[in-house]
């Protein structure tokens, strides 16, 4: 059976003030099927969508529009055209699930459809800004929580889709070098050398922190070394140590059947790996709340 891959996400909206996740998603509950389709150059839709109590769990697609596969018959490697109509393409699939009591949503992780290109979809099916900022693993704050002092930050950086929609003043610069040279990535490390009794500044790496939790997908590697105490004591003694925020993300996996003639996932598999996944983490989300 495939992997079913889940990450957590802290919704935020962002405009209009006083605006709630729930708010936006009971907006799109409230759309006609047809109205949840976004077309245009980047065509997407909410597939389905449902509220059970404090939950809403939905599935929403990427609609790839060129560029079609082939099919081909492995039996004699006979090829042929996919047989679609000119207003139609293929989804890229993912299921969600959004628990209003602890204002998380969790999302599948699947191919070039990713949780901010959902967060995209919400926001321009309900006319608001939002994002979803992506959850660390108990271990992963409870290192940032201990770290005392950080010598060296390294990070690679994808071209963002938008280079206009960039918010991090603390990256801007490097998504500028990156369009100045027509570049896809760059790679920056950051360290005080052999320097004795000198440390980076502890604002400048929480910046870039704060920046790949509101755009994860626009990180391909983010990790800092430094000395990190080995309990919550203001005395403990302190021992070097990384911390990889790409590895720090709070994850579930499970294994998930497929059906049908497409051999899709079973979508109430989906949902309950879902369900599972939140209730695995709820102790630790609750404290977040």
């Amino acid at each position: 059976m495939p992997r079913f891959n889940v990450e957590f996400y802290k919704p935020r909206v962002l405009a209009p003030e006083n605006t709630t996740f729930s708010g936006v998603l009971n907006t799109i509950l409230d759309l006609a099927g047809v109205d949840r389709i976004r077309a245009g150059t980047d065509p997407a839709a909410i597939l389905t969508i449902h509220r059970h109590e404090h939950e809403i769990f939905g599935e929403a697609a990427r609609i790839r529009m060129d560029d079609l596969p082939s099919v081909i018959d492995v039996a004699d490697g006979r090829r042929h055209d996919l047989d679609v109509e000119e207003h139609e393409g293929l989804g890229e699939e993912v299921h969600f699930l959004y628990d209003a009591d602890l204002d998380v949503i969790a999302v599948q992780t699947r191919g070039h459809f990713r949780a901010a290109d959902l967060a995209n979809l919400f926001a321009d099916l309900s006319d608001t800004t939002l994002e979803f900022q992506v959850m660390l693993s108990p271990d992963a704050v409870q290192k940032m929580q201990r770290v005392e002092q950080v010598t060296k930050i390294n990070f690679k950086l994808a071209r963002p889709r938008d280079l206009e929609g960039q918010r991090q003043p603390a990256l801007n610069r490097v998504f500028q070098q990156i369009d100045q040279f027509d570049g896809m990535t760059a790679k920056m490390e950051i360290t005080v050398g052999r320097a004795r009794n000198r440390w980076l500044s502890r604002g400048a790496v929480e910046q870039i922190i704060t920046a790949f939790q509101e755009r994860p997908d626009e990180f391909q590697s983010l990790s800092i070394s430094g000395a990190i105490r080995e309990n919550e004591g203001q005395n403990a003694a302190a021992h070097p140590a990384i911390i990889d925020f790409i590895k720090g993300r709070l994850l579930y996996t499970e294994d998930v059947e497929r059906r049908g003639r497409g051999k899709r996932l079973d979508t109430e598999g989906c949902r309950s790996a879902l369900r599972r996944a939140i209730r695995q983490h709820r102790p630790y989300l609750r404290r977040l709340r």
